[in-house]
Order: C-alpha cells, then structure tokens, then sequence
C-alpha cells in the first residue's frame, strides 16, 4: 500500500468509527461531581511545579513531540497545569483535544486532524496552534476525569506500541500525584478538625485547673492534684501541637517560608530561654556565637529547632555538667552545634549515644527508654525538629562519643548578607 492509500485509510477509519462527528468535545455524565471533585483538588490556575513538569518533559522525550501538556478539564475550558513548547495556558473546552481524550478508556489518538472530521474545521487546528496531531491519555480521580497527559505536533504522526505504553505509565503518574493532592486536601481537612476538637477542651482544662491551684493551698493534698492536673494538661497540650505539626508538614500543608536571615538573634533568644532551665539544674551554658550568620531558612520553625536541640541537651544532661551551643559558617553552609557533656538518653550506656539509638533517635514518639523515665517528653521533638529542618532544605548530623556526650548539628544553606534580623 502506497503512503497515499495509507493516509486515505486512516481518514476511512476514523470516519468510519467515530460515534459522533459534532465537532464538539462532549459533555459527561456525573459531570456535577466531576468539576467539584476536580475544584477540591485545588490545582486550577496554580504555579507550575516540578512533579507535574517532570511528566511533560518525559512526554515530549519518549513520544518525540515538541509540544506536551498537562490539562485539567473545566467547565467551560481546558487549563494547562504543565506545558511544554506551547504558549497558551488555556483553550475552550468545546474545542479544545483533551475535552475529547478524557472520554476515553485509553490513549486518544488523532494521527492526522486534516483527515478526521471532527477536527478538520476546529479553530485550533485551522488557527494557532495548528494542532494536526495530538495523543492524550485521561488522569482519573475516583473514577472521575480530571484531565489529560498529552502530546502535540504540527505534523501527522502515530506512536508505537512503546511510547503508547510509556504514555499510559506516565498517566498514572500524573494519575498519582493527583491522588495524593486529594489525599493532602483531606489531611488538611482533619488537621484543622483534629486542632479545634482537641484543642479546645485541652484548654479549658488548663484554665480550670489554674484557677484550683489560685483557690487552693500549694503545699496541700488538693493543690498537689491540681499541680498535677496542669503538668499533665501541659505535656497533653504539647503532645497535641507536636503531633498536629508533623501531620501539617506530611500533608504538604505546613507554612515554612525561607528567607536570608541573621540566625545571630535566634540563637541568643534560645539561649535566654532555655538558660532558667540549665541554672535550675546547675547546667553551665556557653555560648560561643559569631557576630553574624547569614542562613536561608523560616526564622520561627530555625528557631523551634534549635530550642528543641538545647532544651534537650540542659534535660538530659547530669546537674553539674556543661552545654555548649556554637555557631560558624564555611561559605556553602551555616552550622550551628549543641554539645552536652554528660550521659547519653540513657544511663545504661553511660556518656554518649551507640549506633542504634542515633538510628532510633529521629522516629517519632522514640523515647529511648526514657518513657517511664522522670524526664518529661514527647517524644515528638527530635522527629519534628528533622521534619522541619529537611522542609527548610537542611540536615541534623549526630555525632556521640563513648565517654564524652552527643553533639547535635543542624546545617542550613548559607548565604552572604542576611535580608531579615529576627
């Protein structure tokens, strides 16, 4: 067969199979759910990240096209999450390939739109930007369509059997990335549930219980029990900020801005708060801090960090020892270590942590041992402070010698001049 014969067959097919040649994309049942479902996902007319951007690149790659797209199907358009060769960051609907492909059960191929009816007079086609291929397979929520991944070109084409397999596997990649948005929207929706039903009742026990010890005799048998009442109320309190933080931060909904900043000012805040703690426990702490230092990161959750690293240090460290916090910068980073002198979490060992616990030591509710110990924790702490310190684009090394105690280091990204001081 001629490529002339070739090229009239195609046209034959797809005139011959094609339901309906409207010329318009069509319209889906449960179309209701299928838009709030897809407005739930809060994806519409957002910035372009890297996760979906990766996928179009890949698709342009295997497939060879110059033009790839993600596109989310609204009412009344298709809007382009990711694109790649295409300047547009939208097209109507009715006219637009993807409102076909998401009808699909598979790929949505059109290998010619100069032979297929239903495309030959779109705009897109007879216009900018002179679509006269396009591929697309569906992106599917719950069954739903939400979109497509696609490929475009200005001239006729047919993929093979791989880089049609190797469409469908990137759908299901862009596939997954929206299901774990709609699972992200969901933890956020119980974050904000959780943190109202729990924290509210918290509270009030914490006032109640303040108001008995106003009331009550400190030394006595009552006002002991209610002593006991706002120390557990607190640890509870803590507990639940701890826990409500680390599910923020799992479900990509936790506010961490970094900026270029003088962590100088952190540093000695931290120092003045935890330094009532260390002379209650005759701890000394020094301080050995440069006069500067620039490092990118979220001054609030640097600072929660770093109050965690030395409140630790002061709790677990013997009466009588020492602390030291010191800060410096290589160029490429910025350091800050926290070094106790004194036994490890636990006595067992003597000074210093082993190999194991250091593994143990970032899991989150991982006391050590240390949870019918009279050190009062969380738990939460360590594992929080990692979190957080990866979201800022930075590390915490342990380092623990036998005999002399544990040194904490949290690294961040240095920088020349600090554009905020805390």
């Amino acid at each position: 067969m001629t490529a002339q014969e070739q090229h009239r067959f195609v046209g034959l097919f797809i005139m011959d199979t094609t339901p309906a040649l409207t010329g318009c994309a069509p319209r889906l049942e449960g179309e209701a759910e299928r838009l709030a479902l897809l407005h739930s996902l809060e994806l519409l007319d957002t910035p372009a990240e890297t996760a979906f951007d990766a996928i179009t690149r890949l698709a342009a790659q295997i497939t060879g096209r110059p033009i790839a797209l993600i596109g989310l199907v609204d009412a009344e358009r298709t809007w382009f999450k990711s694109r790649i060769g295409l300047d547009a960051d939208e097209s109507p609907r009715d006219i637009s390939f993807c409102g076909f492909a998401i009808a699909a059960d598979d790929v949505f191929e059109v290998p010619d739109s100069h032979a297929d009816p239903r495309f030959v007079a779109n705009p897109l086609v007879t216009g900018a930007p002179h679509v006269r291929y396009y591929a697309g397979v569906p992106l599917r929520v719950g069954g739903l369509p939400m979109g497509t991944v696609c490929v475009v070109d200005h001239q006729p084409h047919r993929l093979d059997d791989g880089q049609r397999q190797a469409l469908r596997e990137l759908g299901r990649l862009g596939t997954e990335l929206l299901e774990r948005r709609l699972a992200s929207r969901a933890k956020t929706e119980f974050i904000g549930h959780l943190n109202h039903e729990m924290r509210t009742p918290m509270n009030a026990i914490l006032g109640f219980g303040q108001l008995l010890q106003l009331e009550l005799e400190r030394d006595s048998r009552p006002g002991r029990h209610a002593q006991h009442i706002v120390e557990a109320g607190r640890h509870l309190l803590e507990l639940i900020d701890e826990s409500l933080d680390l599910l923020r931060l799992e479900a990509g909904a936790a506010r961490i801005e970094v900026t270029p900043l003088d962590l100088v000012p952190v540093l000695s805040a931290v120092g003045r708060l935890v330094a009532p703690m260390a002379l209650s426990r005759r701890i000394e702490l020094e301080m050995r801090l440069p006069q500067t230092l620039c490092a990118v990161a979220d001054a609030r959750r640097a600072k929660q960090v770093l109050l965690n690293l030395a409140s630790n240090a002061v709790k677990y460290s013997p009466e009588g020892s020492r602390v030291d916090l010191s800060a410096g910068s290589d160029g490429q980073q910025a350091w800050i270590a926290v070094a106790d002198h004194g036994p490890g979490l636990t006595a067992d060992h003597g000074p210093g942590l082993t190999a194991d616990q250091i593994q143990r030591l970032f899991k989150p509710f991982e006391r050590l041992g240390q949870e019918k110990g009279a050190i009062a924790g969380t738990g939460l702490g360590l594992a929080l402070s990692s979190r957080l310190t990866e979201a800022m684009g930075g590390q915490i090394d342990v380092r623990s010698e036998p005999g002399t105690g544990s040194v904490f280091t949290l690294r961040l990204r240095g920088c020349q001049e600090p554009a905020t001081s805390p």
